[in-house]
Parts: C-alpha cells; sequence; structure tokens
C-alpha cells in the first residue's frame, strides 16, 4: 500500500451502524479495534480534523478528543485553544475543505486537510498511528 492516496469524500457503510455510549457510532459486529484499510483511515481523519477544528473554535470540549489523539497532541491543542494561538480565528469559523491520506506501509499514514475560515484558507498535517488496541489515534499535528 505503499503512497495510496485516499480522497473520497463520501465514506460509505458496510454494516449497519449502532451508537456507542460516547456519541460515536461503530459497525455492527466489529471487534474493539479498527481495521487498518484506507477506508477507516480516511473515516478517522475526516471526524478528527472536524472535532479539532471545533473544539479550537470553542464551540466543542476538548475532552471530546481524548479518544482519537495521543497524550502530546492533546496538550498542544489545549494551548492553542486557551491561549488564542489558533490562525486566523477572529475570521470567523474553521470549515474543512479537503481530507487527504497518505497511506504507507508500517502502522503510521499522513494526513493532509484544508480549512477555510472567512475569505481565507489555512491547513493542517500530521500524523495517524494504528494499533491494534485503540485502532487509528492522531500522534502528530501540526497547524498553519
Amino acid at each position: 500500500m505503499t503512497g495510496q492516496w485516499v480522497r473520497s469524500k463520501n465514506v460509505a457503510a458496510e454494516a449497519p451502524n449502532r451508537s456507542c455510549g460516547s456519541g460515536f457510532r461503530r459497525r455492527l459486529g466489529a471487534e474493539s479495534a479498527v481495521e487498518r484499510t484506507p477506508r477507516t483511515a480516511h473515516a478517522f481523519t475526516e471526524r478528527t480534523v472536524r472535532v479539532i477544528l471545533e473544539v479550537l473554535d470553542r464551540r466543542r470540549p476538548i475532552k471530546q478528543l481524548t479518544a482519537l489523539v495521543s497524550p502530546d497532541v492533546l496538550a498542544r491543542i489545549h494551548t492553542l485553544a486557551d491561549g488564542n494561538l489558533v490562525p486566523g480565528r477572529a475570521l470567523g469559523p474553521a470549515r474543512p475543505v479537503r481530507v487527504d491520506v497518505a497511506m504507507a506501509d508500517g502502522r503510521d499514514s499522513e494526513i493532509f486537510a484544508r480549512y477555510r475560515r472567512g475569505d481565507r484558507y489555512f491547513a493542517l498535517a500530521g500524523r495517524i498511528t494504528h494499533s491494534r488496541r485503540h485502532g487509528w489515534r492522531l500522534t502528530a499535528l501540526r497547524i498553519g
């Protein structure tokens, strides 16, 4: 899977969804860990980017990121949100425009996203890591 890109905006569910206690949805019959496929990586990335932007805009509590990101990424987001260091926050709420995932051979994959605030475009990049225990998790983040 080296160099494989996933750009699909529509991530169709393969099985019916059931609501979990956390408000997220998961496939019926799915094991606790998510499979390492381009489809699951892209779905995870879209959801995580949306939640991060909502946290940075103070529309969502930061606690909702604990299952999605590593502790050091959580600390970085907390610092940005609390210190008014978010790029372009005065321009309005952030809206995701495009999300890309570059799958790699190992456990890591690179993510790229563009988002819009007012008339300006911004970018973020990061790394997601897959493990059997946690499924996908954001382990590195750069916001600009």
